[in-house]
């Protein structure tokens, strides 16, 4: 056993190829560093090719990948299919995850696209499938990594309303929807890439150097060519590290010590359910740059900007954030409590509450700390451009331009255009008010 003890409590499952490549890209990075925060693992997809894709590049046990459908071909994008598979085979899935020894662990991290068939149906059911499984020995909590897909892919928007919605409505029934659903984006991610790249990370203090969203594709095939990366390499590792820092103050290590004790059923107990992470990874706090809360102040600043893994704009407006500084003692202290409260009110909507978390380690040599913010219902304007995009597509196939066209549309989708209207009015009737707001001032300016 190494010096660090580290409890692995949280079984993870990837659904779908972006998910199943996440989860594959975390296995891959846990080897590499000799040690593992989770207690097990499992990929699942309808589709045969890009099964083994995953398993290949990754080599990945055959015990820890799931083919749960016989066409093998995958879904096409229809998420009703997805949920139903899912729903089909829960002897198949329950067997393969007691087989992994899911028994004894206090949670399950899932990690999907909000784009795909596979995962954006399969997400819902198998959040379903776990509560019944549990519900009659303990409670547990699910955590839900959904990625949202680019902007201008009109199906995939209309997948991720519908996820979103069917999450959301699932949460409201007891122990049948995730406990918390963490929003990230490819778009912003690849940003955060290409913006450390470009140097504009490089100092807390210049902060005034950024990229225009608008040049995206250039810059990832300067990338690309550059280093011979595909698009989800250069993404995962940001993803990962992030969802490793929200897993790491509940891990025991020799030396450390978390104030006040989060566990990671905290989270689902002081956020909003649909969070947004932010996480600065490489942040120093220098006595000669003055006042610590001046400092922290400009971190949470930099944290939020050039940080999340969502844009969240510049004024989240969260109902709820829960705040998490890593350090030396000397850094990490409980007594900069009400410093924090003070920097993080402004991001907050009036009467949003703040938790602060301080994991402290004893080494003084740890000069570098971090910064994490978990921000509870924020401004999502991704999330806006994902339901006009779907807006757009609905509004194409009305019926009452085309029958036709209407008939089309339910094919694709498996479900009829009322149903997916519920769940747009769902998305609206959540984040409409800052929607709303944003519209006005657009106009008015």
């Amino acid at each position: 056993m190494s010096d660090i003890s580290r409890e692995a409590d949280v079984f993870v499952i990837g659904i779908g190829e972006c998910g199943s490549n996440l989860v594959g890209s975390y296995v891959q990075q846990e080897k590499r560093q000799g040690s593992t925060r989770i207690r097990e693992y499992l990929i699942m997809n309808t589709d045969k090719t890009d099964l083994m894709k995953t398993r290949t590049q990754y080599s990945l046990p055959v015990r820890n990948t799931l083919m749960y459908s016989d066409e093998e071909i995958g879904v096409g994008g229809k998420f009703r299919e997805g949920y139903d598979l899912v729903m089909k085979n829960r002897d198949l899935i329950l067997n393969q995850l007691q087989n992994l020894g899911y028994e004894g662990v206090s949670g399950f991290i899932i990690l999907t696209s909000l784009g795909g068939g596979t995962g954006c149906g399969g997400t819902p059911a198998l959040v379903e499938l776990l509560h019944n499984q549990f519900s009659d020995e303990r409670r547990i909590f699910i955590y839900v990594f959904g990625v949202l897909p680019f902007e201008n892919q009109s199906s995939e928007a209309i997948n991720s309303i519908w996820s979103l919605s069917t999450l959301l409505r699932n949460q409201l029934e007891p122990k049948k929807g995730p406990n918390l659903i963490f929003l990230l984006s490819n778009k912003t991610m690849l940003k955060r890439v290409i913006e450390w790249r470009e140097g504009s990370a490089s100092g807390l203090l210049d902060q005034s150097v950024g990229i225009d969203s608008s040049n995206l594709a250039i810059n990832y095939d300067k990338l690309k060519s550059e280093t011979n990366v595909e698009f989800t390499e250069l993404v995962n590792p940001l993803a990962l590290r992030t969802i490793e820092a929200i897993l790491s103050p509940s891990i025991q290590e020799p030396g450390k010590k978390v104030l006040p004790t989060t566990d990671l059923a905290d989270y689902s107990r002081r956020l909003d359910p649909v969070v947004v992470p932010c996480f600065f990874e490489d942040m120093y706090f220098i006595p000669e740059y003055g006042r610590i809360d001046k400092q922290m102040a400009l971190a949470a600043r930099y944290t939020v900007n050039h940080c999340s893994l969502t844009d969240i704009d510049t004024k989240p407006n969260a109902g709820s954030v829960y705040s998490i500084i890593t350090g030396n003692k000397d850094i990490s202290k409980i007594e900069y409590s009400a410093y924090l409260k003070k920097i993080l009110t402004p991001y907050l909507v009036k009467g949003g509450s703040i938790q602060p978390s301080f994991v402290a380690y004893d080494d003084p040599l740890r000069e570098k700390s971090s910064l994490l913010l978990l921000f509870g219902l924020p401004r999502i304007p991704e999330l806006r451009d994902v339901f006009n995009d779907a807006t757009d597509l609905i509004s194409y196939h009305d019926d009452s331009k085309s029958p036709i066209k209407r008939g089309w549309f339910e094919r694709s989708k498996g479900i009829p255009q009322e149903e997916l209207q519920i769940a747009m009015d769902d998305i609206q009737n959540l984040f409409g008010k800052y929607m709303t707001e944003e519209e006005s001032e657009s106009k008015s300016s």
